[in-house]
């Protein structure tokens, strides 16, 4: 059986086991070797709507199903079959969403982000907290509630574009001898934006 193996290595003829985003790179010399620190997109990273209780959950009125088309409409006050409203007040702590689609896909709060007559599906979307974020908003009322919720829905749609547009990274050490024969290496995934991994690099 024959296999293929992919090698990165730097001028100073370094083995890594990963590619690293150079920027990122450090390389250090121990009593006993070397060791090296960097960073790299993690590409495994589950859908955080699905996963972290800390989201909130996203309501669409297209593609995703007639459940969401029915908590979306419900939030908004609308019809479900007309899209116009049914006289049914909107949920108070419903945060409308807007889309932008340009070979990408970024989630903002309505009117805050990137407003394009072509690219721009306004109110795409309906946030809403969930059972978690619930619990923290018991006792809020009034304007410092729904600051609240437009705070908690600004940071979902950070966490979404940072998901979907592949800005989650692993960070990575790896050890050598004073030969610079890789001994072994640990990794840690699920680092969400770059500043907050550059962070963690530096803790390891």
């Amino acid at each position: 059986m024959i296999t293929k193996v992919t090698k990165y290595v730097n001028e100073a003829g370094f083995v890594f086991t990963f590619n690293p985003i150079e920027d990122t790179l450090k390389i250090k010399k121990t009593k006993t070797g070397y060791t090296a620190k960097y960073l790299i997109q993690d590409t495994d990273v589950d859908d955080p709507c699905e996963n972290d209780e800390g989201m909130g959950n996203f309501y669409h009125w297209k593609d995703m199903g007639r459940e969401q088309l029915e908590k979306y409409c419900e939030a908004l006050g609308y019809d479900i079959d007309t899209h116009e409203p049914n006289g049914k007040p909107e949920n108070p702590d419903a945060v409308r969403i807007d889309k932008y689609e340009h070979s990408s896909i970024w989630y903002s709060i309505h009117g805050e982000g990137t407003q394009c007559r072509w690219d721009t599906s306004s109110t795409w979307a309906v946030w809403l907290p969930n059972d978690c974020l619930l619990k923290e908003l018991k006792g809020l009322k009034g304007k410092a509630r729904r600051e609240k919720c437009i705070e908690f829905a600004r940071q979902a749609c950070e966490t979404f574009n940072q998901w979907n547009n592949g800005d989650v990274y692993c960070t990575v050490k790896e050890t050598y001898n004073a030969k610079k024969e890789y001994i072994d290496h640990e990794s840690v995934g699920g680092y969400f934006g770059l500043k907050y991994a550059v962070d963690a690099l530096k803790d390891i």
